[in-house]
């Protein structure tokens, strides 16, 4: 079992592996507060527990040092660290040989839903001028009933002979908190560390001017609460119904000096009569900013995606292998299906041509309505008119284009009341081939721009592009592994910038790409071989295998959703009763295509299984009207300074994988760091090399 599903309210788990000697320049969370509270990512000179993986709050072991390093929460983008400023790990004067990371779910999820939340971590092997540390204030007094405003203050001094330099801040409180700040004294004047709303994303807030903090200063910071809504007194804690008073310091030092905290930075003591002269700005309240608000909210409906329906028939009309599936502008489901034909060993021959050529005689397109898991069949298209549907695709004019890997044709149709007029046929029907005018096996098709995109899939692997009329305009791939190369590209679908992805099946990965085939990212994982279909909705890219991957049949087939931009998988789910045995409930059985609904609500699965061909149905679990992160919201916090451009660094997962860490940390493209552009600038990737070879792919499975 990989991924981690949280078995009750308020579960802390956390996961180690062993350092990797360097300096940390920058971190990148993999996390939605839809579903996970907070991550807190520690450098440890042991870890509490043994076993790499573990239930509960501790985090490092006692008898050595404990280190914050990161903390995430309510959707905190990227922190990339001032330039010549690092954390120093892996060595033996750092005291970190583990990094240990806790992960806080607030409450189980809906469905059969696993997490692989976690961070990256960006390393680098030069030694900075000035080393990183966090500085953690921290109160435990109680709230009381009935107040519209408490302070928790907390203040200690600085008595180390390193100076030490501020330079970001983070706050953290759960719901009744409405300020935190931040001050140090020097010589009697008081000088903000920094203040921010607890209840907008908690990132590390960039400290915009430069501070000193030197021996004998004070340093305070106090949180403000609103218990008003409360009838007890509510205690400090880590669970959902205690509060929580943080105030991270990230600071730094000079790296030729004594670390001023050897054993770990916290500040805990309350010193009321140090407070007396706290400057007022510490405890105003900020001016609302309702986008930051609603960017950072945390559900309170668990966060599931449930199964909802299997339909083995629409509209009285039970489904042949449903081999695609797309939406129109009306938000109706065309289902393109393949009636009483099954495409099995014997129907091609050795040179993939079509064995019984006649037409499938039933309507092969069904246009449904969906109501929850109720359907109406508005429209049976297309009897007589194809000899194996396999992908199909609404453009924003309702033109309807579709792909058969019998003919070795793609067609442009438009529907006209009950009929289907074919509009133009690119392809020679019934002769496949490897030039500008054939097709060979081909599999999916999307339209950008002016543009339309089709995999020709099965024996030439490469993406043809076409114009409006059906000419062709240019193609690139071709047979291999290596970057922008296929192994039978078995689906092709846009994303929300103009992009594609096209799903390499046999090569068991989803290759993010520019309309001119460079390649972005990949998504790929030992968590899957093959991947058959995906579906791409704000930032997330879905995907699917047909196949689970030998050896681990028992365990079912999932589908798996990253984020655009970071090529990692977040999270996975399936069939309610994913993983048993199909007596004890539905299972998929050979999933070929994958859709998201327009707003985002619903998923369907085509299931081509023989025997079993099913439409599935799943509800994304979610408040109402809450849509999940984009990464186009503007949320206006300040940038750190980007990290020293010639820095060689690669990346550490921190996902989740139950007594196997490590084994299944998913794959991602290093960008090239030597260019000198920004480091997490998830827009800006360079085109990665593309090597060429030659060679042919067959098909990679003789049921599809």
């Amino acid at each position: 079992m990989i991924g981690y599903s949280p078995q009750k309210t308020d579960d802390y788990v956390a996961v180690s592996v062993e350092a990797t000697p360097g300096y940390v320049v920058g971190f990148e969370p993999m996390a939605h507060a839809d579903r996970v509270h907070h991550m807190l990512l520690y450098g440890c000179t042991m870890p509490a527990s043994d076993q790499g993986f573990w239930r509960g709050m501790e985090t490092c072991g006692w008898g050595g040092g404990s280190y914050i390093l990161y903390a995430w929460a309510r959707n905190a983008p990227n922190l990339v660290l001032p330039k010549d400023v690092a954390f120093s790990v892996g060595h033996e004067q750092d005291g970190i040989k583990y990094f240990v990371l806790q992960v806080h779910y607030a409450q189980p999820f809906a469905g059969e839903v696993h997490d692989f939340s976690g961070v990256t971590m960006h390393i680098s092997q030069r030694k900075p001028m000035n080393l990183a540390a966090v500085m953690l204030f921290v109160s435990g007094t109680p709230i009381p009933p009935q107040l519209p405003a408490f302070q928790n203050n907390i203040t200690c001094m600085f008595s180390s002979s390193t100076p030490i330099h501020p330079f970001a801040f983070r706050t953290h409180t759960h719901a009744m908190g409405r300020l935190v700040s931040a001050f140090f004294k020097h010589d009697g004047h008081w000088t903000k560390i920094g203040k921010r709303n607890p209840q907008w994303p908690q990132l590390f807030e960039a400290i915009p001017s430069k501070l000193t903090i030197g021996k004998g200063d004070q340093m305070s910071a106090s949180c403000r609460f609103d218990s008003m809504d409360k009838n007890r007194t509510v205690n400090m804690g880590a669970m959902g119904v205690d509060e929580m008073c943080n105030f991270y310091m990230m600071f730094h030092y000079d790296a030729k000096m004594e670390n001023p905290y050897p054993q770990g930075a916290i500040c805990s003591q309350d010193h009321p009569n140090l407070m007396k002269d706290y400057p007022a700005d510490g405890f105003e309240l900020l001016p609302t900013r309702p986008e930051l608000e609603h960017h950072a909210h945390q559900s309170k409906i668990p966060f599931g995606i449930v199964q909802e329906a299997i339909h083995e028939k629409l509209g009285g009309i039970k489904l042949g292998q449903v081999a695609g599936l797309a939406f129109n502008n009306q938000k109706q489901l065309l289902v393109f299906h393949r009636a009483e034909r099954v495409w099995d060993a014997n129907t091609f021959d050795n040179y993939n041509i079509l064995l019984d050529k006649t037409p499938i005689k039933d309507p092969v397109i069904l246009v449904v309505s969906f109501n929850g898991n109720q359907t109406r069949l508005d429209k049976k298209l297309g009897a007589g008119k194809f000899q194996l549907p396999h992908g199909i695709y609404v453009d924003k004019d309702d033109f309807v284009y579709t792909t058969d890997v019998g003919s070795h044709t793609v067609s442009k149709w438009k529907i006209e009341g009950e009929e289907l007029k074919n509009i133009w046929t690119s392809g020679e029907s019934m002769l496949p081939g490897p030039d500008q005018k054939h097709y060979c096996k081909p599999t999916g098709i999307t339209r950008i721009g002016d543009q339309l995109y089709v995999t020709d899939g099965y024996c030439n692997s490469r993406v043809v592009v076409l114009d409006l009329n059906g000419k062709f305009v240019q193609q690139f791939g071709l047979p291999g592994e290596e970057t922008g190369q296929f192994n039978l590209p078995h689906d092709i679908v846009s994303d929300s910038q103009g992009r594609i992805l096209v799903t390499d099946r046999e090569n068991g990965r989803v290759q993010h790409m520019t309309t001119q085939g460079h390649v972005i990212e990949e998504f790929k994982s030992t968590m899957f071989n093959n991947i058959y279909s995906a579906a791409s909705h704000e930032d997330y890219v879905f995907m699917v295998p047909g196949r689970p991957i030998m050896g681990h049949e028992s365990e079912g087939i999932a589908v798996f959703v990253g984020r655009s931009g970071a090529g990692l998988i977040e999270y996975a789910f399936g069939p309610a009763t994913r993983g048993k045995r199909e007596q004890m409930g539905p299972q998929f059985g050979q999933p070929h295509c994958l859709r998201v609904s327009p707003d985002g609500d619903q998923i369907f699965v085509g299931d081509i299984a023989e025997g079993k061909a099913r439409l599935w149905q799943f509800k994304v679990q979610r408040e109402e009207n809450m849509s999940s992160m984009t990464s186009s919201i503007s949320l206006g916090w300040p940038s750190l300074t980007q990290t020293d451009a010639k820095y060689n660094s690669f990346f550490v997962l921190l996902a989740f994988a139950i007594l196997v860490l490590g084994a299944y940390c998913v794959r991602r493209r290093c960008r090239n760091l030597e260019n000198g552009g920004t480091l997490f600038d998830k827009r800006g990737f360079k085109p990665l090399r593309t090597e060429e070879t030659v060679g042919f792919i067959s098909d990679g499975s003789e049921s599809d």
